[in-house]
Parts: structure tokens; sequence; C-alpha cells
């Protein structure tokens, strides 16, 4: 495990077993940090992938934030969105990994910026996993290159944090937009469940073999 220098955010990069697999970016929510997520290697697809972890930019009372929760979502959300293009713009010039390569996710906040960076590329991803997040701005800035983006969404349905029925109603809203969506949800709260990694992985697996 090893940092990838000249990305603009802090990270920590995991290698595939063969240097031409898929990787996925991985983005932790508000208050965490990137290491928290450091299992999911083991919880998906273990060397198949490689994997970038991100940590968030600003600091928070605790750990640290892809934008702020008091009305000014989307100052941070297009601050955030202008790191991420840089990284996958990085990734492609510096460690040959195109961003048809690449699968942008993230928990709740991570999630969040996931699907708003996602859908408004020019030059499509591999694909988007969005867990426990929600559709921030809706689809009237989404690029038609998108469209051709898988997103795997899930969310909890006791989630006590983000409300279940929104990310439900945004999920369908992307569905309508186009997008091939697998919409997945559990009997848990603001959380991630063994249940779901499975799930994630399967979803992996068929898009990037």
């Amino acid at each position: 495990m090893k940092p990838i220098a000249g990305l603009p955010l802090r990270n920590h990069f995991i290698p595939a077993e063969r240097r031409d697999s898929a990787l996925l970016i991985v983005m932790h929510g508000l208050g965490d940090r990137m290491e928290s997520f450091f299992d999911f290697p083991s919880l998906l697809l273990g060397n198949r992938l490689s994997y970038l972890f991100l940590n968030a930019p600003d600091a928070y009372v605790v750990g640290w934030k892809w934008y702020d929760l008091d009305g000014q979502q989307e100052t941070g959300l297009k601050k955030s969105r202008e790191l991420l293009d840089a990284t996958i713009d990085h990734l492609h010039k510096e460690e040959d990994i195109a961003p048809d390569q690449i699968v942008l996710s993230g928990f709740s906040q991570g999630a969040v910026v996931s699907l708003y960076t996602g859908i408004r590329r020019t030059r499509p991803l591999a694909g988007i996993g969005a867990l426990s997040g929600y559709l921030f701005g809706g689809v009237e800035e989404a690029s038609d290159a998108s469209k051709n983006t898988p997103i795997f969404m899930t969310h909890g349905l006791y989630d006590e944090v983000l409300p279940y029925e929104r990310s439900e109603q945004h999920g369908e809203l992307l569905s309508e937009a186009g997008y091939k969506l697998d919409w997945r949800e559990y009997p848990m709260g603001h959380q991630i469940c063994q249940e779901e990694m499975q799930d994630f992985s399967q979803w992996l697996s068929a898009i990037v073999s």
C-alpha cells in the first residue's frame, strides 16, 4: 500500500495483480477518513482490482468532509468534483489508467460526490458505486456520454441519517433518464452490510470482466 504522488488529494493505492485491471476509487463519508475503508479489497474482489482510497479535502469537527451541510452543498460538491476530475486526468496521463477502467464509488457523502461527478463527465467511467447516498442537483447537467455508465446504488431501509425514500426517488430519476441502474435495498441503517458487499462484488465483477 502506497500513495500515488502528484494527486490533489491524500490517498493510498493498492495495485491489482495485473497492471491492466480496473481501478476502484473509494471515498468515505462525513466525519470519517479513508483509512476506515482499507478492508474493501477483502470484502470485494481482492487483487482482481486496483484500489485507490481518497481522503476528503476539508477538515470537519471530527474527520473530514467532501462538502458542507449548511446550504452550501453545491460549493463543496463543485470543488470535490474538480479535484476528482483532476485525479482521474492524472491517473490517465501519468499512470496509464483510462477513465473507462475506473469505477468511482463511495459511502454517504462519498456516494453523493461519486454521482455528482460521474454523471457530468464527458469521458465516461466504467461505473459508479453509490452506497447510502443521494443524487444532488438532479440530472439536468448530466452528459449524454455518461448515460453509458452503469450505476450501482444502495440504501438502508432504516437509514436514520439520509432518508431511504429520497434515495429511492433519485434512483428512479436516474433510471428514467436512461441510466442502467442496479438498485439494492437492505434491512439496515446508515451503514454497510455483508450482503451489500457481496452484491457490489458481483456487480463489479460483471462490469470489469
